[in-house]
This record gives C-alpha cells, sequence and structure tokens, in this order.
C-alpha cells in the first residue's frame, strides 16, 4: 500500500511459521481506523496475481483487517503478516490502521481453515467474505468461510465462461437469506442497461418496449447474457415460460436465444426485436470502447458509434464492498435467470 500523507507507512512483513505467534502479533494492534474484516479466498495459480492485486487497491483506500486464504497447490504454508502503522509506534503496543494476512492453506482441513479464520477476526467489524474459487456448490470451505460472513462477494464469470456458479447462486440465495450478496458478472452490465435504453430514447418509441418478441445477446461468458436477460425481462413484467423463454404480460412468449462469444467476462452484442422493428448494438471490430447501435424495420436508424462506458474491476470490487445488502433489482434479475434455467 502506498503510504499515507504524514504519518503512516507498511512495516516490514512478519512471517510466521505457527499461527499462535501470528495471533500474538495481531494481539499487540490497536485498530485506529479498520472498518471491516475482509476474508479473500484464492485457490487457482493462474487467478491469484489478479486477486491478489485488486485485495491491495480495496485496502489502499478502505482499512481493513484482510486475511488472504491461498489455497494453490503451490501455495507456502505459514503466514506472511503486513499492516500499515504510524512511525512512531509504540513497540510494546501498536496502533494500526490495516493489517494484511497472507496464509497458505493448502493441506490444511475445512475446520482448520475455519477455526483459524475465526480467531483472526475482529468481533467488532462487519465480515465480508470474497470468493474466487470455482462454483461454491459442494464446495465444504465455502461452506464454513460463509457462516462467518455478513456478505459475500462473488463472480460468477470470474475463471469460467458457463452458467454454473450463477445458477448456484440462485440456490444459495434462497437458503441464505440474512448474508448481503453481490456477483461482479452482474455489476459490470450497468454500460449495457443504458445502451439499451439508448434504443428507446425517443419518447415516440416507449411503447416499442412492450413489443418485444425476440431477445439475443452475445457474450463471452454465461453469467451476463443471463442477468442481463433477467434484467430486461424484470423490468418489462415478463415472466420465465420455459427454459430460453419468456412471456410478457399478455402471455405472448419471446424466445430469448444467448450465444457464448468474444472475451469472457464482457458483452458482444444486443438485439431486440419487436412487431416492427430490429434493434442491435455491437461492440465495434476496430474498438472496443465503442458500440454500433443502429436498428431496421419501421423505425430504421443508421448506424452510429457510442462510446462504451470502461469496466474497471477494483471499482466494482469496491462499489460491492460498500453496497451493504442484497440490492433489489439485482436479486429480481437473479430469480429471473433461476427460472429461466431450470
Amino acid at each position: 500500500m502506498p503510504q499515507s500523507p504524514g504519518d503512516v507507512a507498511m512495516t516490514a512483513p512478519i512471517v510466521a511459521t505457527d499461527f499462535d505467534s501470528l495471533r500474538a502479533a495481531l494481539a499487540r494492534s490497536s485498530i485506529s481506523a479498520t472498518t471491516m474484516n475482509f476474508i479473500v479466498w484464492i485457490d487457482d495459480v493462474g487467478f491469484r496475481d489478479w486477486v491478489l492485486e485488486r485485495t491491495a487497491k480495496i485496502l489502499d483506500k478502505h482499512p481493513a483487517r484482510a486475511i488472504v486464504l491461498d489455497a494453490c497447490a503451490d501455495g507456502k504454508p505459514g503466514a506472511t503478516l503486513v499492516r500499515s502503522e504510524p512511525d512512531d509506534a509504540d513497540a510494546a503496543h501498536i496502533t494500526v490502521q490495516g493489517e494484511r494476512v497472507e496464509i497458505g492453506v493448502a493441506g490444511m482441513s475445512t475446520e482448520q481453515i475455519r477455526e483459524l479464520t475465526a480467531s483472526l477476526t475482529m468481533n467488532e467489524l462487519p465480515t465480508l467474505l470474497w470468493w474466487t474459487g470455482k462454483g461454491i456448490t459442494g464446495q465444504p470451505n465455502f461452506d464454513a468461510l460463509v457462516h462467518l460472513a455478513d456478505s459475500l462477494v462473488v463472480d460468477s464469470s470470474g475463471t469460467r465462461n458457463d452458467n454454473a456458479t450463477v445458477v448456484e447462486l440462485v440456490r444459495f440465495l434462497d437458503s441464505r437469506r440474512s448474508v448481503g450478496i453481490r456477483d461482479l458478472a452482474w455489476m459490470r452490465l450497468r454500460p449495457w442497461q443504458d445502451m439499451i435504453a439508448r434504443f428507446f430514447d425517443d419518447p415516440t418509441l416507449r411503447e416499442e418496449l412492450y413489443s418485444v418478441r425476440s431477445l439475443q445477446i452475445i457474450s463471452g461468458s454465461d453469467a451476463e447474457a443471463l442477468y442481463l436477460g433477467g434484467w430486461l425481462a424484470s423490468r418489462l413484467g415478463w415472466t420465465a415460460s420455459g427454459h430460453d423463454e419468456f412471456s410478457d404480460q399478455s402471455g405472448v412468449r419471446i424466445p430469448f436465444r444467448s450465444e457464448r462469444a468474444g472475451r469472457i467476462r464482457r458483452v458482444r452484442s444486443v438485439e431486440l426485436t419487436t412487431t416492427t422493428t430490429t434493434y442491435n448494438a455491437t461492440v465495434s471490430d476496430d474498438d472496443e470502447t465503442l458500440v454500433v447501435v443502429k436498428a431496421s424495420g419501421k423505425n430504421a436508424m443508421n448506424g452510429r458509434f457510442v462510446p462504451l462506458q470502461a469496466v474497471d474491476s477494483p471499482s466494482l470490487l469496491e462499489r460491492a464492498i460498500l453496497e451493504g445488502s442484497t440490492d433489489e433489482v439485482f436479486e429480481t434479475a437473479l430469480r429471473m435467470v433461476g427460472a429461466l434455467t431450470a
């Protein structure tokens, strides 16, 4: 972490070969600005650096007691403690503004991981679990850690492009109502939600929204397509009437087609067909920061370029942390996804 203006610096890492010494080091701390316990789970070597980088950026802005559990096969046993503290810290009693504990947990049992993590969290602070593992169903370590958490952050398309994790999240929503849920795959969609609204900016076209007869979304991973389809359906009062099909309020069936293509975690195109017009928004082949928006049919519109708002993962993660509970619009869209994929 960078040094804060005037009075805070990072200590040299403390390497603990046994966890009693780690607990003793933490017990010497007096927390002055820490806002939460931040548990981070990593079990994918190829994803580890990405997660650690974003964890560090979060801690730069939001001092926390971060407990990073590294379950990767090449993870080193033991723990490393790094903390931010005043330059004039008293050796006997340290005032800390943030702490990061990195623990190699490969080979540890689920019960050992749970007990160790519980012993390192601060009881008076809210606890957030950022789970970056592949899936959540049938994962004993997930089940053990989420019981310690008030909030859960996942990314349904973080390391995989199928719909498995988002479908599992539907079941988790029903089983753990007390845990606030945020999915980065959902949070990436705000620019595309705005893009769909652009189709109907003209007040004379607003009624077109209620005559949609088909929906097609192309994306690099399934979660984004499902969430975007579920969001639009929920906003227009549709119901999921079958696998890959909606029904509007008049009972008219609306086929939903999703295709996997392009970069993972990114929407490639959205196409809505109404009774009169086909509306299409597609990322430019030449510039991924631009979307070509056009329409054919009665309300034909020549293609025009529209900027696509950049998706910044650290900012998304920060938003996820700051949101205190499950967003109602997200929950409605997630339930729609569950009905759509049942």
